[in-house]
């Protein structure tokens, strides 16, 4: 499959590259947590670093020096709990195409995935439990909005509207819950269990509270050039048009910053060296795909413990 991932890339006239793992500033997100190491510094001194969640902050700023389209196999670390789909270690493609934007991140992500089904079965029809999906067919396109009124039966992705849905599947919904849990409280019980279930699904244009570092749509500043692919009812890929703008980004990090702190995370910071390496950004879109959830696909098995080391018939 990695083999299938670098012909891919090496075809479309990328440079594969290699970041460090261990960062002094790490990615900013609001819901991955990071994992904490301490290493010696240049005078010997114990530093504080942190193990990257995703290569991206390294790499936009190799792209913004000059390094054109890049790409890179990583093994990348995130403070969760072990399930089916998820390890605190896994190993993530992720790459950024230059003068592009999210269409066509979404071409490339569906390309790569035609790719590896062909090298890896043999044919771009995979089976995945119960259901067949011909990689080759065309694929579902929704927009965040038209999922959450397909799937959730609301109107809009509103306060008003998330809290009445969550009331009527019995949850309590507190007057200063944070709009960002709303959503997730329904995207995760009632929409994303949806997703992909037939073929595979792209779901795009994300609401602007959704995307530290996705670039608005020109036509609705609302609405995020950000997209996601589901097979399965199992998130594949998550892509979206960079945003190089300093000063949003440096306020959506810094936003950032205190939603972490006030989950209990602490000791991070804003990298500003990324935020000043912005300026020379060319156009771009990055994607991230997890390879070994690619691979479970591939494979037909549905416990991501099948596909790493040590391998395991049940892990859970």
């Amino acid at each position: 499959m990695e083999r299938a991932v670098r012909d891919f890339f090496d075809s479309e006239g990328f440079l594969e590259v290699t970041t460090p793992a261990a960062l002094p500033c790490p990615n900013l997100d609001p819901n991955i947590a990071p994992v904490p190491v301490t290493i010696r510094d240049f005078s010997g001194d114990p530093s504080r670093h942190w193990l990257h969640t995703s290569p991206e902050l390294a790499m936009k700023k190799l792209v913004s020096r000059g390094a054109g389209s890049i790409y890179q196999i990583a093994q990348v670390f995130r403070d969760e709990e072990h399930t089916s789909l998820h390890r605190c270690e896994f190993s993530m493609l992720e790459w950024y195409r230059t003068e592009a934007d999210y269409e066509n991140a979404i071409r490339d992500t569906m390309l790569l995935t035609r790719a590896a089904a062909a090298a890896v079965t043999g044919s771009e029809e995979v089976v995945w439990g119960e259901t067949m999906f011909d990689l080759a067919a065309e694929w579902e396109e929704l927009t965040m909005a038209e999922a959450f009124r397909l799937y959730a039966g609301v109107d809009s992705i509103a306060r008003d509207d998330l809290s009445d849905a969550l009331a009527d599947l019995g949850y309590r919904v507190a007057a200063d819950d944070r709009l960002e849990d709303l959503f997730f409280a329904l995207y995760l019980e009632v929409v994303e269990p949806n997703l992909g279930m037939e073929r595979p699904t792209i779901i795009r244009d994300y609401p602007a509270f959704l995307g530290t570092m996705a670039m608005p749509r020109e036509d609705n500043p609302d609405v995020l050039e950000r997209f996601e692919i589901y097979i399965g009812g199992m998130e594949l890929a998550n892509g979206f048009t960079e945003l190089s703008d300093q000063e949003e980004l440096a306020r959506r990090m810094e936003g950032v910053l205190r939603d972490l702190a006030e989950a209990g995370v602490e000791g991070l910071a804003i990298d500003e060296e990324f935020i000043e390496a912005m300026a020379n950004l060319p156009p771009c879109a990055g994607v991230s795909v997890g390879l070994d959830r690619l691979l479970m696909l591939l494979l037909d098995v549905v416990d991501i413990g099948q596909v790493v080391f040590p391998f395991a018939e049940t892990t859970i």
